[in-house]
């Protein structure tokens, strides 16, 4: 997605995000990631400066504070992090996976993850079946179009972010094919992006 993402060009238009816009935004964020709380989103995305939000062609919402690039959106999807903003608070704890250390240079490389980078030994998902739906059904850990980053075995910070196109537990069972495509990586046009103006 930002794979050769240049501001200067790429970038259309800018508008300065409403207070209740920036309060729903809070709302996704803290829906698709629960262990930030409103106290923690409030220190981050504060009221003043407030969100500034950008047009990157043409289904693609990038969320700046400032001039830094701290959040995307891509269409209806969720809301995803900037890997700089991940790598500025380290102690957060966003939705995460750990694929195995071969997926490392394809990851690196802007390809999506694979299945068995997840569920070699070295990667790691959420567990299965720790809640229950109202029909007393499993939950996977986590469901189709659930935004992650993307930590890599051994490394202390993540190296991409994107969203599940499988569910863990489809992930597990069926081991093949992509089971998160990639929105954002170590090295792209917007990792490299210091500001947008």
């Amino acid at each position: 997605m930002f794979k050769k993402f240049d501001p200067s060009n790429d970038v259309s238009t800018s508008t300065q995000v409403k207070a209740s816009v920036q309060r729903a935004i809070k709302s996704q964020i803290s829906t698709s990631h629960p262990s930030l709380t409103d106290a923690i989103l409030d220190e981050l995305l504060p009221k003043k400066p407030p969100l500034v939000q950008y047009k990157v062609g043409p289904h693609l919402m990038l969320y700046c504070r400032g001039s830094e690039p701290v959040f995307f959106q891509q269409r209806d999807g969720p809301i995803l992090p900037s890997l700089k903003f991940v790598h500025k608070y380290p102690s957060l704890d966003f939705t995460k996976v750990v694929v195995d250390k071969g997926a490392i240079p394809f990851l690196l490389g802007g390809a999506h993850c694979m299945c068995p980078g997840l569920t070699n030994p070295g990667g790691w998902m959420p567990e299965d079946g720790k809640e229950q739906d109202v029909r007393g059904f499993d939950v996977p850990g986590l469901e189709v179009g659930d935004g992650v980053v993307i930590y890599a075995e051994g490394k202390e910070l993540p190296l991409a972010v994107g969203v599940m196109k499988l569910s863990s537990a489809q992930v597990r069972e069926k081991n093949k094919g992509v089971g998160i495509e990639v929105a954002h990586f170590l090295g792209d046009g917007l990792y490299q992006t210091e500001e947008i103006q």
